[in-house]
């Protein structure tokens, strides 16, 4: 079994990855971010779920997804 904090990192590698990914391409669908970056449509879903709740990502139309001025921000510091 794997421990919190390794199955934590490998979702926060998930998030930054699927953050990078609506900067580069904006307004990609759920489907569309989980085969670009490797993952199952619904692990997907929920990654970009979270990322909506903390405010990293905007929801400007339904199922269509573009980065926020924090998750920006977020990109940016991470980049230093």
């Amino acid at each position: 079994m794997l421990r919190f904090d390794v199955m934590q990192r490998a979702v926060s590698m998930v998030a930054i990855e699927a953050l990078k990914l609506v900067k580069e391409k904006p307004r990609l669908t759920p489907a569309e971010i989980a085969k670009a970056i490797g993952k199952d449509v619904q692990y997907t879903r929920n990654v970009l779920s979270i990322l909506q709740e903390l405010k990293l990502v905007e929801l400007p139309a339904r199922g269509v997804y573009t980065i926020s001025q924090h998750g920006e921000y977020l990109l940016k510091r991470i980049a230093e």
